[in-house]
């Protein structure tokens, strides 16, 4: 009930957000964006090195990449502390509705981004918010009806993919789009 309660204020608020949003909407593909935010949830080791090795692809392409991820735990594990190569929200940063009102969550928001990319096979209230409430130019991610007046472009998570999965999936999909 108080997770029914959540989602749907959470959701409510977004609504509001893009009623009042401004944004230039822009179709972009992975090739022609600079500027690329990622969201993306962490449930393993294979999870955070495959986004590592996507990140570091596009930055040898000059890409200037952001990325949020969401740990659905309160300890970061041993594995991400090695490296720390990006922002991490865990469950204990998350306020009563499932927001993190952490700087770095603020600026990511605020950033006019050619291209956010959440690669979330599901519905996972932080990410949604902050992709909700994203300033970025072409948005993108997993159907959900809940979602649909947020993302520009969305693929249909059908047959329960795993979120490397749908990773490769939609990375596969922005490669080919046609932005003219």
């Amino acid at each position: 009930m108080i997770n029914y309660l959540r989602n749907f204020i959470v959701h409510l608020k977004i609504q509001r957000e893009q009623r009042n949003l401004f944004r230039t909407k822009k179709v972009v593909n992975l090739t022609e964006a600079s500027t690329i935010g990622i969201l993306f949830l962490m449930e393993s080791e294979e999870d955070y090195d495959y986004i590592n090795s996507l990140v570091l692809q596009l930055n040898t392409k000059g890409k200037a990449v952001s990325i949020i991820a969401y740990l659905p735990m309160k300890q970061i594990p041993n594995y991400y502390l090695a490296k720390l190569k990006m922002d991490i929200i865990t469950s204990k940063d998350l306020n009563l509705l499932g927001i993190c009102k952490k700087p770095f969550v603020e600026s990511f928001i605020q950033k006019d981004f050619d291209l956010l990319i959440d690669f979330s096979a599901g519905d996972i209230l932080p990410l949604n918010y902050i992709s909700g409430y994203s300033h970025a130019n072409f948005k993108t991610g997993c159907f959900t009806k809940k979602m649909v007046e947020v993302f520009d472009f969305m693929i249909k998570n059908t047959d329960g993919m795993e979120s490397r999965e749908f990773a490769e999936t939609m990375v596969s999909y922005l490669r080919t789009i046609n932005s003219k």
